[in-house]
C-alpha cells in the first residue's frame, strides 16, 4: 500500500512540473490599426456632468401624491431643467400607462449664492387624484454644460397604489 501511495505521488509530482512553463514576452510592438471611427462616433461610458439622477413618488392618502426628483452633477453647469410626467394604470403589471400631468421646473446658475449649479431638486405634493389607481413618474434631467451641449438621464419610478388613506398609519389610526 505504501509503495502505491508513493507511485501516485511520484506521478502527480512529474505531471506537475511537466505543466509548469515559462513565458517569454515579446519586445515587438504590436501591429498599428487603422480605425475608420471618429471620435463622436464613440459611446461616453458614463456622463461627463450629469453625476446622479432620482425620482420617488409616495402615497399621501386621500388622493394625494407626494412627489421628488433631483439632479447631481459633477461639475457646476450653465441651465438644468426637471421634465416630471406623472401617469396612472388601473394594475401594476399593466403595460398601459396614461399620461396625466407634466410638472417643469427650470435652474440657472445666476439663481445660485455661488453661481454654480451643482445640485437641484423639486419636492411637492399634488392631491385630487383618483384612488385605487397605481402611479408613477418618469422624469427627465437635463443639463447644460459650459460648452453649451446638453446631457439628459431619465428615471422611472415602480407604480404606488393610491389609497383613500395614508400608506402608513399608526395601529389603531382609522382612515
Amino acid at each position: 500500500m505504501k509503495n502505491r501511495i508513493i507511485k501516485i505521488v511520484g506521478i502527480m509530482l512529474v505531471m506537475v512540473l511537466l505543466g509548469t512553463g515559462t513565458a517569454f514576452a515579446s519586445d515587438t510592438l504590436p501591429l498599428k490599426v487603422d480605425n475608420s471611427k471618429r471620435e463622436e462616433d464613440y459611446i461616453q461610458p458614463r456622463s461627463l456632468y450629469l453625476a446622479t439622477a432620482i425620482s420617488e413618488i409616495t402615497n399621501k392618502g386621500n388622493g394625494t401624491l407626494g412627489m421628488y426628483a433631483d439632479f447631481t452633477a459633477h461639475s457646476s453647469v450653465k441651465w438644468a431643467k426637471l421634465t416630471i410626467k406623472l401617469e396612472r394604470s388601473k394594475s401594476i403589471s399593466s403595460t398601459s400607462w396614461t399620461h396625466i400631468k407634466t410638472y417643469t421646473y427650470e435652474f440657472d446658475e445666476a439663481d445660485e449664492p455661488d453661481g454654480k449649479l451643482i445640485f437641484a431638486y423639486a419636492e411637492f405634493e399634488d392631491s385630487g387624484f383618483a384612488t385605487d389607481y397605481y402611479y408613477r413618474l418618469t422624469c427627465e434631467h437635463k443639463v447644460k454644460t459650459p460648452s453649451g451641449s446638453y446631457e439628459t438621464k431619465t428615471t422611472r419610478t415602480d407604480g404606488v397604489l393610491l389609497t383613500p388613506y395614508p400608506d402608513f398609519r399608526n395601529i389603531g389610526e382609522n382612515n
